[in-house]
């Protein structure tokens, strides 16, 4: 009988302690980690979805776009003769604040049967007489609007006393990515982070279509919903790859263009955008390229330093190798156990009781997040950091309609202003380290808002230019601050310090839209002052902070602790 390969292999395989298999790991990651083609291929399978994420965290902007003309049309005037002036100077007269929210509570249907001459005078008399209600303009017909945009406000008259629920388009993405991230992260840390980045692109495909083909506004807004939860699902595993398994030569100019796919994305739904108006035709168009993240689930491998923490040591050989293993663990060497004359001893252990059991498992890295007072210290520092960075980037974008300019532009001004924004922290990362990185990018873009409250209300033009500036420094925090974390935390707890992050950076980006339009309404200054002040007592705080940039990543929490001792006694 033929004995299989496979089969002569286990029987030929040399006996290796466990310590020895994880250095040999160890060291061929840091081999194959240094370049070629494993360095690539996790390169490109990482980067290449997070265009995506630029795709629809950004299309609101476009597809969400509120209409600055609404009008009433009044059922019972359609039989009428009368222009469109004519009818909104009887429905609408002194009412021009509304802006066709309300009308005047006239019997249409009456005055349908007159002449414009004549219905105008007898308003005017009835008016003096006994001036009538003003009734919402759904109370007498329908929204209509004078220069109308496919968008899916005008196609479910998310206007007037329902304008909030346009918000909810935007907040219901900020949500899923507040759910997705801490999920998400827990999964990843758990199951491994190729297992989270497959459930995030289902996420992704079944969100977008159903954002495509949805009928009713409800299911649109789980949908978008489903978006946001993807894109973290997306995100933050595959950002982890990049950082646990590229030497550091690559990882710190990786992660920077990692994180640069995003305004990439954001350009290309611009200009596809202007091609495509009907926004279901752009919904569909920006869900199509989402069918490829099929193809990297499949091309994808797990996280080898993930699975060496998990002691899967043969599958780590076969991606590091490309072949199975030539060795086998030997068992550790259980110590001699002592004779025992009590009974009671003998007994088996009691079962766990349930919060034990939580404790142990699917809690157990948030809990070491902050049981150990180091990590502590440092998570509360990152929560903030993130919070401020994320409110900070979204008002920089929703803003943009209370600056009067075209929003075609201002997208693809955004972009471009992102790219290089990315770019420039890889050159001072190499030479400022990761803290003061941080804090001159904090402290740049918190001047940078600041500075709008020195021009004028009417000078468009320098408003945005502080604006794009403000956003240049935040954007390139944003990257440097996502790394910085990274490399703050150990192995076995790092997806949950960036899952949880990211659910605080979320807190901020669930904020901004009301930031915009609540309190933009009060003062056009107000969301940036906000911001700014908020961004330069976070880069303060920064420089509370430990240096990272040594090359080495710790694993285990001990290790992270200790080295934060080692770290403070030097400087001691």
């Amino acid at each position: 009988m033929a004995i299989s390969k496979d089969a002569k292999l286990e029987k030929t395989r040399e006996l290796i302690s466990e310590q020895g298999m994880k250095d040999l790991l160890t060291r061929q990651l840091e081999i194959v980690g240094s370049g070629g083609a494993f360095v690539w291929a996790i390169f490109f399978l990482c980067v290449t979805p997070n265009i995506l994420n630029g795709f629809h965290v950004s299309s609101y902007t476009l597809i969400g776009h509120q209409p600055d003309d609404p009008r009433c049309n009044v059922d019972d005037l359609r039989a009428s003769n009368w222009t469109l002036e004519q009818k909104r100077s009887i429905t609408e007269r002194e009412l021009e604040r509304e802006k066709g929210c309300k009308v005047w509570d006239w019997d249409y249907k009456h005055l349908s049967g007159m002449s414009f001459e004549d219905a105008q005078n007898y308003t005017t008399r009835l008016a003096l007489i006994n001036k009538p209600a003003n009734v919402s303009c759904k109370v007498k017909g329908n929204y209509e609007y004078l220069n109308p945009e496919s968008t899916f406000v005008t196609d479910w008259d998310l206007v007037c006393d329902r304008e909030i629920q346009r918000t909810s388009a935007q907040v219901s993405i900020s949500l899923g990515k507040f759910c997705g991230s801490f999920s998400f992260g827990i999964l990843a840390d758990k199951f491994g982070r190729k297992t989270s980045f497959t459930l995030g692109a289902a996420f992704y495909i079944v969100g977008s279509i159903m954002c495509s083909f949805s009928p009713w506004y409800s299911l649109f807004l789980v949908g978008r919903f489903a978006l946001g939860a993807a894109s973290s699902g997306i995100f933050y595993p595959a950002f982890t790859m990049i950082v646990e398994n590229i030497c550091l030569k690559h990882r710190s100019w990786m992660s920077i263009a990692f994180s640069a796919s995003y305004p990439v994305g954001m350009i290309m739904l611009a200009i596809t955008g202007y091609l495509i108006q009907p926004w279901r035709y752009l919904q569909l168009a920006l869900t199509i390229p989402s069918m490829l993240l099929i193809l990297n689930c499949y091309l994808m491998n797990e996280s080898p330093r993930w699975l060496i923490t998990k002691k899967r040591y043969d599958r780590v050989y076969r991606i590091l190798f490309k072949q199975p293993s030539h060795y086998e663990v030997q068992p550790a060497i259980a110590p001699a156990t002592e004779i025992v004359s009590d009974k009671k001893t003998l007994e088996p252990a009691s079962n766990d009781s349930l919060g034990q059991k939580l404790r142990n498992g699917p809690l157990k890295s948030i809990i070491e997040l902050f049981s150990n007072p180091k990590v502590r210290k440092l998570i509360f520092t990152s929560y903030f950091m993130f919070c401020v960075t994320s409110l900070s980037y979204y008002v920089t974008a929703l803003n943009a309609d209370n600056m009067k300019v075209s929003r075609y532009l201002f997208i693809i001004a955004t972009g471009l202003v992102d790219i290089p924004s990315y770019l420039v922290p890889v050159f001072m990362l190499r030479f400022t380290g990761r803290r003061i990185t941080t804090m001159f990018l904090f402290m740049w873009t918190g001047v940078s808002l600041l500075l709008v409250l020195a021009v004028p209300a009417g000078n468009t033009t320098w408003i945005v230019i502080f604006a794009l500036l403000g956003r240049f420094g935040i954007s390139a925090t944003y990257s440097v601050v996502t790394l910085y974390t990274a490399e703050l935390y150990p192995t076995e707890i790092r997806n949950s310090a960036l899952g949880t992050c990211s659910t605080w950076a979320h807190v901020g980006s669930i904020s901004a839209p009301y930031v915009v339009d609540v309190l933009g309404a009060l003062g056009w200054y107000i969301p940036t002052t906000i911001c700014g002040c908020c961004v330069l007592v976070a880069g303060l705080l920064t420089l509370t902070l430990p240096e990272t940039g040594t090359g080495k990543l710790s694993d285990k929490v001990e290790d992270s602790a200790s080295s934060s001792t080692e770290v403070k006694a030097e400087k001691q």
